[in-house]
């Protein structure tokens, strides 16, 4: 009799052999996941998240403003960027 016949969960189960009970995951599937689950973060923790985001990011603060795209100002000399030298030491 071999190990996975008298239900030893630790049996070396060839996987090719257990049929696949779902074939394909589906929207269904999603949703009856998210509807039993539970939020883990607090709206007050959300909405710090978000204030940091908008600070770390012209982009979405621009766009949560409505305004569209905020313009980021690169540098005209691509010698002012840091490392154009192609040095990976930052601080020699």
């Amino acid at each position: 009799m071999k190990r996975d016949e008298i239900g030893d969960p630790e049996a070396d189960v060839d996987m090719s052999e257990v049929p696949d009970m779902v074939s394909c995951i589906t929207r269904a599937h999603f949703e009856d996941a998210f509807s039993n689950a539970r939020r883990s973060v607090s709206v007050a923790d959300l909405e710090k998240f978000n204030q940091f985001r908008k600070k770390q990011d012209p982009m979405y603060a621009a766009k949560e403003a409505g305004g569209g795209t905020a313009a980021i100002n690169w540098p005209e000399d691509k010698n002012a960027l840091p490392n154009a030298d192609g040095e990976d030491d930052l601080y020699s």
